[in-house]
């Protein structure tokens, strides 16, 4: 072979082994880059069973076993009473669509102020079962909010609870509720009706501003609304208004609202004021309030659930704990590689991983063979 087809054959040997130390390579990146999805498919819900107080965000992190906190999308608190560091630990989870609490309390029945507000991806939320109070800005600017899910026991909707979550569909109100605090609806954009519980007797400024209500209906007791409390709500046209008399308007409330008033036709003197913010009266209400503000059946059988999954626990609370004793036992005889195996790196990435290592060392050395048998 001539001196100069050798170099020719040399060249071409050495550029084919470079192309197929680039492809490996390529490959072993592939696998790099697969192992995050591999986490976040596995790692989309997790359940914590139970904490103390204030440390929900250990169980959380035991829980997770490693997976990233980006990749978790579903999280279930299934018992334990949470504080406001114990949200504060949920508020870690930058990419939370789906939160239940149905089976947690929270402490002293309050949900904290600002516990979960602008939330990227939350959709649905079930809260505690002893929730009482919601505290201001508790779930506010959660653009992607669509339901949430509460108990009949929420008396307190605080200022700005639920304000700019503009998704949020309706809202499960209760007979209970005595107080809805300063735009804790606000910009609601997606909510079509709602009903005041009777326990309200002030609506205070701008609680339902820019809301996509087309019906409302006032409680019985209302004797005040305040403050652009219905303004730029565009789509409003029917306002059915139940006390005995007129409530008392301050500025603005009715702001670019043309808007049908049902009351009774004894109260019907008392709306002149009304009148004057380019409302329609019309007189047809009849017999005594009998609307509520009612919790949904679906509601009540989410807590209802909870419950009796609790019983049922404690009723197997003894069976599993003999089960617990038989797997301690036999898991002393399971090999250290079995263990590694349920969390982390699958062990056929590792393997996969570890043969193309060995191929691309073993070509690099015939790389470098050939280059000082070229230099020779």
């Amino acid at each position: 072979m001539s001196k100069n087809n050798k170099n020719h054959y040399v060249k071409k040997k050495s550029t084919a082994v470079r192309i197929l130390m680039i492809v490996l390579a390529a490959l072993m990146i592939v696998g790099l880059a697969a192992i995050p999805l591999r986490a976040e498919e596995s790692g989309e819900s997790l359940t914590v069973q139970s904490f103390e107080t204030g440390r929900l965000a250990d169980a959380i992190s035991e829980a997770a076993n490693g997976t990233d906190y980006n990749f978790i999308k579903n999280v279930a608190v299934l018992s334990g009473t949470l504080n406001a560091a114990d949200f504060g630990s949920l508020a870690a989870i930058p990419n939370l669509e789906i939160l239940e609490l149905a089976g947690t309390e929270t402490e002293n029945g309050i949900i904290p102020e600002n516990a979960l507000p602008s939330r990227n991806q939350l959709s649905l939320i079930t809260l505690p079962k002893n929730t009482v109070e919601i505290g201001a800005n508790a779930f506010s600017n959660n653009k992607k909010l669509v339901k949430v899910t509460m108990p009949a026991t929420v008396t307190k909707i605080d200022d700005f609870a639920f304000a700019y979550c503009e998704a949020l569909e309706n809202i499960p109100v209760s007979e209970k509720v005595e107080y809805i605090g300063e735009s804790a609806f606000q910009d609601c954009k997606a909510i079509k009706e709602f009903v005041i519980p009777a326990g309200i007797t002030e609506i205070y400024p701008n609680t339902f501003s820019k809301c996509g209500f087309e019906s409302i209906s006032i409680g019985p007791n209302v004797t005040k609304i305040d403050t652009g409390v219905f303004a730029d709500c565009n789509g409003l046209k029917d306002i059915y208004v139940y006390p005995e008399a007129a409530p008392a308007l301050d500025g603005d409330v009715f702001r670019n609202v043309s808007a049908d008033i049902h009351c009774y036709a004894d109260s019907e003197e008392s709306y002149q004021s009304w009148l004057m913010q380019n409302m329609t009266l019309t007189p047809d209400l009849t017999g005594e309030y009998a609307l509520s503000a009612e919790v949904p059946e679906e509601n009540k059988e989410q807590y209802s659930e909870t419950a009796a999954a609790e019983t049922s626990a404690a009723e197997e609370s003894v069976s599993e704990t003999a089960a617990e004793t038989e797997e301690t036992t036999a898991s002393e005889a399971v090999p250290a590689s079995a263990e590694s195996s349920s969390g982390g790196l699958s062990v056929g990435v590792v393997v996969v991983i570890v043969i193309m290592a060995v191929i691309i060392a073993v070509l690099a050395t015939i790389l470098v063979m050939n280059s000082k048998k070229n230099k020779s």
